[in-house]
């Protein structure tokens, strides 16, 4: 299970961090669009929108865009076993 968690308060997101993430989801997506392709699709555009913050420098806002789309793929997975593990 791919927890993200609420963003740091006293701290500055990393772009490394976010960019891990960003990095993570895709290859899952990837791996996920052979086994179900319709649940692949149903996570590209959050993810795309999550990479436009990360562009713009807003990674707080890309971590909970991330956050959502774990959160997708975690029922994902729970409905379609046959899903990759994360």
């Amino acid at each position: 299970m791919l927890a993200v968690g609420p963003a740091p308060r006293s701290a500055e997101i990393s772009r490394h961090q976010v960019a891990a993430l960003l990095q993570r989801l895709y290859r899952w997506t990837a791996a996920a669009a052979a086994v179900s392709p319709p649940v692949a699709g149903q996570l590209a555009p959050p993810l795309t929108v999550a990479v436009q913050f990360y562009e713009a420098g807003q990674y707080e806002a890309a971590l909970s865009q991330l956050s959502a789309i774990a959160s997708m793929v975690n029922q994902a997975r729970a409905a379609y076993p046959a899903l990759p593990p994360m």
